[in-house]
């Protein structure tokens, strides 16, 4: 299962990879951000747990139980430093979706809100996927919202960076034919 979220098909990674792009981007763009996708990421590496660039450029956790989410002891780290990548990148707006299906999420909805203020609207919903592909922008490691979206950033990525955390490439020999190193 761990697996098929990391790797997908060649034509899925090679499609996908195109639609991300820089972070500034999204500068001046109205942004759509997969809230629980984009924030467990973070936490699960802040927790010191392996996230790794998939086959198709995109970080990504092993975090199987999206469903069960409760908020780490990382969270609010988790929140502070999606704020941080948000108000580098100076979006037009900001929408983050959380999924009302999942357990506590209004609470979780309204603890982001006091720590992100006016940065961003934080809403629940039961159609994340379709609301957020209204957006100029979206934000999201799902690969049928990647495939079905305009143009991808990668906030994880970006909010790890900032802390000094490298995600695990699956592919470490990027730029190499294996046996012709000098």
């Amino acid at each position: 299962m761990a697996l098929s979220k990391l790797v997908r098909p060649p034509s899925e990674s090679i499609m996908n990879s195109l639609k991300v792009a820089p972070i500034t981007c999204a500068s001046g763009k109205d942004l759509g951000v997969d809230g629980f996708n984009v924030l467990i990421t973070i936490e699960s590496a802040l927790r010191g747990e392996v996230v790794y660039i998939c086959s198709d450029g995109v970080v990504r956790d092993l975090s199987l139980a999206y469903s069960s989410y409760r908020p780490s002891e990382k969270f609010e780290e988790s929140v502070r430093l999606l704020k941080e990548v948000v108000e580098e990148i100076k979006p037009r707006s900001t929408t983050i979706y959380l999924d009302s299906p999942v357990s506590c999420s209004g609470q979780i909805a309204s603890r982001m809100r006091s720590l992100l203020g006016d940065l961003a609207e934080v809403t629940t919903s039961k159609r994340v996927d379709s609301d957020i592909l209204k957006h100029e922008v979206v934000a999201s490691s799902d690969s049928l919202i990647i495939s079905r979206a305009k143009c991808v950033v990668d906030l994880p990525r970006r909010a790890l960076e900032r802390v000094g955390i490298s995600p695990k490439p699956l592919f470490p020999f990027e730029g190499q034919i294996l046996g012709l190193e000098d």
